[in-house]
């Protein structure tokens, strides 16, 4: 009887310790993850054969504010053909959820173009379509490498590492 004691009594105490460090894990990892914001540089190649030069060299700051709002900076150049314009836009986001370990999806609310901005829209949605399926939502995969290292796919794609800060 004494042995069958402390044998549950055992048992309980590890099952015990264990669900408290699987919270403690738990919230640990919870208010570690936003805000989250991160930035990089990316070059995007859309030329094809047809002698028509589409070239994206732009940063890109990634800033998910909460679960439920955030934004991507895109600053850059655009060589699109012989012309080179500037990019310099926000994409504003909101209505975000996590939608499994490592993927979140927002809907892009509105993309608000700086004054200094000289692309014109049907050149700067060549370069949203290569981020977002579909132009009314951003959907990324942030997936941890390093420490401060995130390596952010899209749909199809991967788009880009970049480091948080």
């Amino acid at each position: 009887m004494k042995r069958k004691a402390t044998l549950t009594l055992t048992l309980t105490l590890a099952m015990l310790l264990l669900g408290i460090f699987a919270g403690i894990n738990y919230f640990k990892l919870r208010t570690n993850e936003l805000p989250f914001r991160c930035s990089a540089f990316s070059r995007y190649d859309l030329s094809r054969n047809d002698n028509k030069k589409i070239e994206f060299a732009v940063s890109q700051d990634l800033r998910f504010i909460n679960s439920d709002s955030g934004y991507l900076l895109l600053n850059g150049q655009i060589t699109f053909g012989d012309e080179v314009t500037t990019v310099n836009r926000r994409i504003a986001l909101s209505a975000g959820n996590k939608i499994d370990s490592d993927t979140y999806r927002y809907k892009i609310r509105e993309i608000i173009t700086s004054t200094n901005d000289t692309t014109p829209d049907a050149v700067f949605n060549l370069l949203l379509a290569e981020i977002t399926l579909d132009p009314g939502y951003l959907q990324l995969d942030i997936i941890r490498v390093d420490k401060k290292a995130y390596l952010v796919g899209g749909p199809l794609s991967y788009l880009f590492t970049c480091q948080r800060y």
